[in-house]
């Protein structure tokens, strides 16, 4: 008797894993079939070029998630990011170098907030508002609040070329997804992230450097987000002051929706692409029903919440 019990608490965990997929999912049908527009091969291709961000951030919010941690600084280490590797393009530097250079910067970033949690004892919350408030602060420093615009084509074919018919940022979401996924399932630092997620304690006492499991997802958490604010920066042929608040919302809810847990120690890189292509769907559609931006975000709130619910 013990074990179907056991074997039907498993069978509920999973399937809670998919809960906000599943929400999601039907959400997506019904506005496809609402507004068959939304299904045209045009209107996808725009819509995985602009889910490709959010599945970016998404991904490196998903490691500091996996610990039971948060990132609220991850929108403005991206905005940052573009405005960085905008003018340093614009000033001479070389295209791969100034990405590098940027890349480096923003994991000094996430290093700084990640010391902040493990040595310094600070909340994630507050550790990463501080963060995002410090971010914040150096784009605008930085651009004394105005645009920086690029015109190198080297740079510009990061955001709008494609192969094969694939933009590259589609390629770029893609490639990295299944890149973390092996990471996280397949290698020791993914491992120890889960073990550290589901019980902090216990994986200290197996052995595990838990200081530098936690340290090392919130460094990539900011690389991720440099590198979400460098494809967008290429996209827009701009970097902007105005990018980055607000795009941490986005990024846990793709997260959250994906199935991994608040608490820490769920979740995967295909369920969170998954989470952020329902939330960039949900966005489109309504687009197409000329719904204001502000009331999209409620809907992807009452989604977001429902997922959080039926766990």
């Amino acid at each position: 008797m013990g074990k179907a019990v056991s074997q039907k608490n498993k069978k509920k965990i999973h399937l809670a894993d998919f809960s906000g997929i599943i929400l999601g999912v039907l959400a997506v049908i019904i506005l496809s079939i609402a507004n068959p527009k939304f299904i045209s091969g045009t209107n996808l291709g725009n819509l995985g070029q602009q889910a490709s961000i959010n599945v970016l951030l998404s991904l490196g919010m998903l490691l500091v998630i996996v610990t039971g941690g948060i990132d609220l600084s991850v929108g403005t280490i991206a905005g940052f990011a573009g405005v960085l590797v905008a003018g340093y393009i614009t000033q001479g530097m070389p295209v791969f170098w100034a990405i590098m250079l940027v890349l480096l910067i923003g994991a000094f970033l996430g290093a700084f907030s990640g010391v902040m949690v493990v040595y310094g004892g600070v909340a994630p919350f507050i550790a990463t508002l501080c963060m995002q408030t410090i971010a914040r602060g150096f784009t605008l420093l930085y651009t004394h609040s105005r645009s920086i615009f690029v015109s190198d084509e080297t740079f510009l074919w990061i955001g709008n070329a494609a192969a094969f018919g694939i933009p590259i940022p589609i390629i770029i979401m893609v490639v990295l997804t299944i890149f973390l996924q092996f990471v996280m399932r397949k290698t020791t630092y993914g491992r120890s992230l889960y073990a550290y997620g589901g019980n902090p304690n216990a994986s200290y006492l197996a052995g595990i450097n838990t200081n530098l499991v936690v340290l090392k997802a919130y460094i990539y958490s900011a690389i991720f987000a440099s590198f979400a604010g460098i494809v967008l920066a290429s996209r827009m042929a701009v970097g902007s002051p105005l990018v980055g608040p607000g795009m941490e919302g986005n990024a846990i809810a793709a997260v959250v929706i994906g199935g991994a847990s608040l608490a820490g120690g769920t979740g995967n890189a295909i369920n969170t692409l998954i989470g952020a292509l329902i939330i960039g769907s949900i966005s489109n559609a309504l687009n197409l029903f000329g719904m204001q931006s502000y009331l999209q975000k409620v809907v992807i709130g009452f989604i977001t919440l429902g997922a959080v619910l039926i766990r």
